[in-house]
């Protein structure tokens, strides 16, 4: 079948996608299969119970002895299907409410058995632990896994898109565990009413359990888990047994009481020193509502959420023009996210929706923001749901509102608005069929403003909606697949929102090369992109595929999503190999290995070369110490053009291709103290040498205490400047100059744990960047190899006199105190302090940075802390 050539290159991209989502419903009937990737043949049974156990891991309840035994564990590393050192014991029984699972985990040498203590959540590979997987939907795409280790901490998350874990789901469900002369036992207690799933009369759960040892790094599940092949969800097992559970309904309140006390340093408000500080004191309530009407709806609000008890945002500094992505760290937010995943880019980071737009930073606050504006808008409130409406077909849904910030005083009276309300409303529809191992799916994103006619009309676009649909098809062994989508968007609001939309460096309009006009009339932008990839994932070590994305122009989905550019096309080819069998390479032992070499390009969307065929090596080595040793080199075949971050819109620079090689080794994660050391070399148009060492120190079995030391040197002859005059007019001139740049960051954290319910953590980064500019040119010729025709003098002499530099320096920190005193109810103490300064006095930065480190502490400080109480009402 041939795609129409007259069509549109947006829409011959959709027909394609389109064309590959409807041919599996075309195969032959034969092909539509269960893609079982397990061993039929073993049984994993539950029995009902009249008596329930008591869940205290001693295992000698009289209910367990009426339990089938199932031991046909085996070994999946470090050597995949050989019969296990330790033996291994299951049982599993049931009543009406609660799926009960007891773990008999053999040691002969018990005081060798790892039992630290750490917060909830805490992932410790090193430590004894047993895991038990889940998939009561039977779907092999979805599922929940819970974990317990002989030190009783506890680990629980979601299973999405058969592979991708989530760990800050946290469900109310017990577990408890007891070291004794035979080895450790480990009970869990999981009500069904922390699951989702459709048949509560006759149910088949999918069922995986593992055992990991801590000191021999073996790990064994039932059944057979294999490495080499691509998925989890798809290779559980089936639990059988199971009869007349439900079907439950449950309800959960969580109200909370809150005081935040925050002041504003004196220098902020125009004073000095110290002394003379505001203080600002903020109660608020809110709380948490989770209502699951059926086993397969789940329906969570929020109102009024707050954050105080997240991590900071570590310290950056952005001279590129493209923006820093930066992880998700709201509890309401994270959990369930996979089910709202669309990723744009293959390695995740671009994305069709990213939750952190909900509640950002006032579009305005550097503008017209005062000292004591907000520094992230207010979510009045959000909802989610999410439902299974039919064997392999799921809808996810959520829902947000934000209130308005207001910023300085106007000079008639009144403040300034620097955020208008807002509303975001996003859904994703997906259907799985042949066994999980195809599937496609559609999401679409809305979002409003309400701007008004006031300045924020000016600057926030009146609503923005994006849609995509996806599929995904893999072999029945699973060692095949292909990947493909497609997406649309449409952006609308005033000229001016509009107009500063086609000028950012997302789009650049402006640019004299990009084949695109930039319309200042213009009141939408719209734009289509897609994205097709197939290759060979699992099924022995070897591994091979191709890809290609096709981003518009016009596309944008940043008021919702996440898009470092549009405009762009990219391909790529890769083969490697995936080893998961201890042997011998070089000479050098390995207990897993993995090798990829690729090759890739990117071009603009007008054909000119931004990346012109960088042949990558990517070599990952873990040693039998389970030490790990890590390459990775990059080396272009062939000159290319830099855009945004040489010029910011201005005309494509010609580009000394760029090489780079990062070398990066782990020890051993089993000692007491554990080294990581990084080095990073980079040649070309610019050159530059980073090192990271870290050195974390298990201090005593509930005392993790880690430092972190990074230093860059960057040197680069054509660094972006500034742009002179108007961008979207010739009268616009882009100059660059020598940018010589030193940056230095020491992190320190400490996790104590007094017990599994009350932690301690602190963290402090302090970063400094300081640099200087010199040479300042006029951009002439941009294409011209020759740099004597690439640039001009600049004419402004005092500009070239004294160009000024960066000075950066802040100051990070959060410490911590949570105290689970009932399940699902929390007390949080929270203590968060900042010092920051940002100006362009020029400078370097010595050998030894302690001093420039240490003269952050006489910046003023800005302190928050925060104190809340939560309360779980349910059932």
């Amino acid at each position: 079948m041939l795609v129409p050539c007259c069509l549109p290159r947006a829409s011959r991209s959709l027909v394609l996608v389109a064309l590959t989502t409807l041919l599996p419903w075309a195969l032959p009937a034969q092909a539509q299969v269960d893609a079982r990737t397990v061993d039929t043949a073993l049984a994993i049974v539950a029995a009902r119970t009249h008596m329930a156990p008591v869940i205290d891991g001693s295992g000698d309840d009289a209910s367990w002895r009426a339990a089938p035994v199932m031991r046909h564990f085996t070994t999946f590393a470090p050597r995949p299907g050989e019969e296990p050192k330790f033996r291994t014991e299951l049982r599993i029984l049931y009543d009406d409410q609660t799926l009960y699972v007891l773990v008999r985990a053999f040691d002969p040498t018990p005081a060798a058995i790892e039992r630290r203590l750490a917060r909830r959540d805490t992932f410790d590979p090193t430590a004894d632990q047993v895991w038990i997987f889940l998939d009561p939907y039977h779907d092999r795409r979805t599922g929940y896994e819970f974990a317990v280790t002989a030190g009783g901490v506890k680990v629980d998350g979601l299973i999405a898109n058969d592979t991708d874990e989530d760990p800050s789901w946290d469900g109310v469900w017990n577990a408890a565990t007891r070291v004794d002369s035979l080895g450790w036992t480990a009970e869990f207690a999981i009500p069904f009413s922390l699951l989702r799933f459709t048949d509560h009369r006759a149910p088949t759960f999918g069922i995986m359990v593992g055992r990991w040892v801590g000191r021999t790094g073996e790990r064994v599940s039932i059944p057979q888990y294999y490495r080499s092949r691509s998925g989890l969800a798809s290779q559980f097992g089936d639990l059988a047994g199971l009869a007349d559970i439900g079907p439950a309904t449950a309800m959960e309140v969580v109200p909370y009481a809150l005081m935040r006390t925050r002041n504003i340093p004196s220098a902020s408000l125009g004073g000095a020193g110290t002394h003379g500080d505001r203080i600002f004191t903020d109660p608020a309530i809110g709380g948490d509502v989770r209502w699951t009407p059926r086993p397969e709806i789940s329906a969570g609000v929020t109102l009024n959420p707050d954050y105080g008890d997240v991590d900071a945002d570590p310290s950056v500094l952005n001279l590129s023009g493209v923006e820093v992505y930066q992880d998700e760290r709201r509890p309401f937010f994270l959990e369930g996210a996979g089910a709202l995943t669309m990723p744009l880019s293959p390695d995740g980071l671009e994305q069709l929706f990213y939750s952190r737009r909900i509640g950002r930073s006032p579009s305005l606050a550097d503008a017209f923001g005062a000292p004591e504006s907000p520094t992230q808008t207010a979510i009045l409130g959000a909802a989610r749901m999410s439902a299974r409406l039919a064997p392999g077909t799921s809808l996810a849904l959520l829902s947000a509102v934000t209130s308005p910030a207001d910023g300085a005083v106007r000079a008639g009276g009144g403040r300034y608005h620097i955020e208008p309300r807002g509303g975001y409303a996003l859904a994703r529809l997906q259907h799985d069929f042949r066994g999980g191992r195809s599937g496609v799916g559609m999401m679409m994103t809305q979002s409003y403003h309400a701007t008004g006619d006031s300045l924020l009309a000016t600057v926030v676009p009146s609503s923005a909606q994006a849609a995509a649909v996806s599929t995904r098809h893999e072999t029945t062994d699973g060692a095949f697949q292909l990947l493909a989508w497609g997406a649309t968007s449409a952006v609308r609001g005033d000229t001016g929102a509009i107009a500063r939309l086609q000028l950012a460096p997302v789009h650049a309009f402006q640019a004299p090369d990009d084949g695109v006009a930039f319309d200042p009339a213009a009141t939408r932008l719209d734009g289509n992109a897609a994205y097709l990839s197939a290759g060979k994932v699992g099924g022995g070590a070897l591994r091979y595929g191709a890809s290609y994305r096709w981003i518009g122009s016009g596309f944008d989905v940043n008021d919702l999503g996440f898009l470092q550019r549009a405009g762009v096309q990219n391909a790529a080819i890769t083969v490697g190999e995936k080893l998961t069998r201890p042997g011998k390479l070089a000479g050098l032992p390995y207990r897993s290995a993995e090798f990829t070499l690729g090759m890739s390009g990117g071009w603009t969307a007008a054909g000119l070369p931004l990346d012109r065929g960088p042949t990558t090596l990517h070599a990952r080595w873990e040693l039998p110490s389970l030490a790990v040793l890590h390459f990775m080199g990059s080396a272009p075949v062939g000159s290319s053009y830099c855009t945004i971050s040489c010029t910011r819109g201005g005309p494509a620079l010609y580009a000394t291709p760029q090489r780079s090689f990062t070398l990066e080794g782990t020890g051993d994660p089993r000692r007491a103290l554990v080294p990581h050391l990084q080095l990073t070399r980079n040649t070309g148009r610019w050159t530059g040498t980073s090192a990271l060492a870290n050195a974390a120190w298990r201090i005593r079995s509930n005392v993790l205490a880690s430092v972190s030391a990074y230093a860059a040197n960057r040197h680069e002859p054509t660094a972006f400047y500034r742009r002179f005059g108007d961008a979207a007019s010739d009268t616009a001139h882009y100059t660059v100059a020598r940018l010589d740049q030193y940056t230095r960051s020491l992190t320190a954290r400490l996790d104590y744990t007094l017990a599994t319910t009350l932690t301690l953590q602190w963290y402090a980064e302090a970063y400094v960047s300081r640099g200087a500019y010199s040479a300042v040119r006029a951009l002439a010729d941009a294409h011209a190899s020759d740099p004597a025709r690439q640039f001009q003098p600049y004419g402004d002499s005092a500009v070239v006199a004294n160009p000024g530099g960066i000075d950066f320096r802040q100051l990070r920190s959060n410490a911590v105190l949570r105290w689970e005193y009932y399940p699902g109810s929390s007390v949080v103490v929270v203590w968060s302090q900042g010092r920051s300064l940002a100006d362009g006095t020029p400078g370097t930065i010595a050998a030894w940075p302690g001093p420039e480190l240490g003269r952050i502490f006489a910046l003023a400080p800005a302190n928050t802390v925060v104190m809340k109480l939560s309360y779980r009402i349910g059932r």
